[in-house]
């Protein structure tokens, strides 16, 4: 495995697992007549209590330093509500979300939106514009193409993915006062790549909101971090490592986002080839060689979408563009063919390792 370092300020996606010392033996502490939320003391020195479930497809965390599990129990409430929200709104799997009602109209007329929705489109077609189209939340054509791919173990054909391409572009999204139509038949938006970010940030302002003076919101491995673990103390982040690379990255940060993507997670095979479910919505094929990313920034709703626009980048133009702002730091595994896995940094992001 070999380092390269850039002077530079922007991120990529790997996977985090939250690293605070928490070896100490765990001790299950429910708050009194909170049956329905579990809550479990971590921590002792300052106390610190954590509550975990499943909402948006995977496992959510949520950790706040508190003074008693009834105190972080309430914290935790309106927090796990602003998740389960955006889940209702943006989801598609919801046949009753607004996300799916778009998709099934937006092609024929204007859909109205709530305001959350609405927030969200807009940061993505930042995101899009920011990337030159490497994230693009009309990318659904191809995610649908890819799937059917997969049943039936045969490649798409050129007329199928012109057919999914022609229905991609966040250029054809329109806003028109409070409502979206598409510009293009058969277009589809999936709010997956940004979505989990925006309800991170509503659960950590939530914890905030309730009284939390420092904490986590963890939902699949994508952070948001508040305060500090203890007075003047930095958050451990442990970067998860890919196959074959050895060396330990833990990240020793302030109050920030922290996000990882990455291909050796998540994965399908089509004709024996083995594809990253990371899709260029530029060209309909799987990202290749762009084994993880790990973003760094100030919110988890930036650090979503850009950490897949950076995996679609590469590692060169990605880079560059980390370079161009600001409050961002990233670390880029690159595997090279038949050569090993390459490990670039932005210019801040060294500073960030411990121990490094």
């Amino acid at each position: 495995m070999s380092v390269r370092r850039h002077r530079s300020v922007w991120v990529l996606v790997a996977t985090f697992a939250v690293v605070a010392g928490l070896l100490l033996a765990l001790r299950r502490a429910y708050a009194p007549g909170d049956a329905d939320l579990a809550v479990q003391q971590i921590a002792e020195d300052p106390p610190r209590y954590e509550t975990v479930l499943a909402a948006m497809g995977t496992d959510a965390r949520f950790q706040v330093v508190a003074g008693s599990a009834r105190q972080a129990a309430d914290m935790f409430r309106p927090a796990i509500e602003q998740v389960r929200r955006v889940e209702r709104l943006m989801s598609t799997y919801l046949p009753e979300s607004e996300i799916s009602r778009l998709n099934a109209h937006g092609s024929q007329e204007a859909v109205g939106l709530s305001p959350d929705v609405l927030h969200v489109l807009h940061k993505a077609v930042e995101a899009s514009e920011l990337t030159g189209g490497a994230f693009d939340v009309t990318y659904a054509p191809l995610r649908t193409l890819w799937r059917a791919a997969e049943r039936q173990n045969r490649m798409p054909g050129p007329e199928a993915m012109d057919q999914a391409l022609a229905a991609v572009g966040y250029d054809k999204i329109v806003f028109e006062d409070g409502r979206v139509r598409f510009a293009a038949p058969g277009m589809e938006v999936d709010l997956g790549g940004i979505a989990k970010g925006y309800a991170i940030d509503l659960a950590a302002a939530a914890l905030q909101e309730a009284g939390a003076e420092a904490g986590i919101v963890d939902v699949g491995g994508d952070l948001r971090l508040f305060g500090a673990p203890e007075p003047g103390g930095r958050w451990r982040v442990a970067v998860r490592r890919p196959p074959g690379v050895n060396k330990e990255f833990v990240l020793g940060v302030p109050a920030c986002a922290v996000t990882t993507s990455g291909d050796y997670a998540r994965w399908f095979e089509v004709e024996g080839q083995h594809l990253s479910h990371i899709i260029d919505p530029r060209t309909g094929r799987s990202v290749a060689h762009m084994t993880s990313v790990t973003l760094v920034a100030p919110d988890a709703t930036t650090a979503d979408a850009l950490a897949t626009g950076v995996s679609v980048m590469g590692a060169q133009a990605g880079l560059a563009l980390v370079d161009s702002l600001p409050d961002v730091e990233c670390m880029i595994m690159e595997r090279l063919q038949d050569g090993p896995t390459q490990v670039h940094m932005s210019g801040g992001f060294s500073d960030l390792l411990e121990g490094w």
